[in-house]
């Protein structure tokens, strides 16, 4: 296949080699030109693209807020346990299966 060189706005250079090559073109790619061994392409992002950016980051920062609380929820459970001095999960207990904290980490 062919290695083709692309250039980014910040100064940066990124190369892809061309493995598989069909007779259809892509509808991001707006432009071609070259010679040689070097060519250079024009991409332009889909407008709906900085949507699905944003769409993206809230679903990313929701689910780090989910996992945390769900963590905390646990750790929280466990720790309400270890001040009753009941035996550890770690020890073989299995007094957290009891705990309504722990089941509501675990379920969140």
């Amino acid at each position: 296949g062919a290695v083709l060189s692309f250039s980014c706005r910040d100064s940066c250079q990124a190369w892809c080699q061309i493995i598989n090559v069909s007779e259809s073109r892509s509808p991001l790619l707006t432009s071609m030109e070259g010679t040689g061994n070097e060519t250079h392409w024009s991409i332009s992002m889909p407008s709906g693209s900085k949507y699905h950016l944003y769409i993206g980051l809230a679903l990313a920062i929701g689910s780090s807020i989910f996992i945390g609380s769900s963590f905390i929820l646990k750790k929280k459970g466990l720790l309400k346990l270890a001040d009753r001095g009941v035996t550890r999960a770690g020890q073989g207990g299995y007094s957290y299966l009891k705990e309504w904290l722990w089941w509501a980490g675990l379920l969140s």
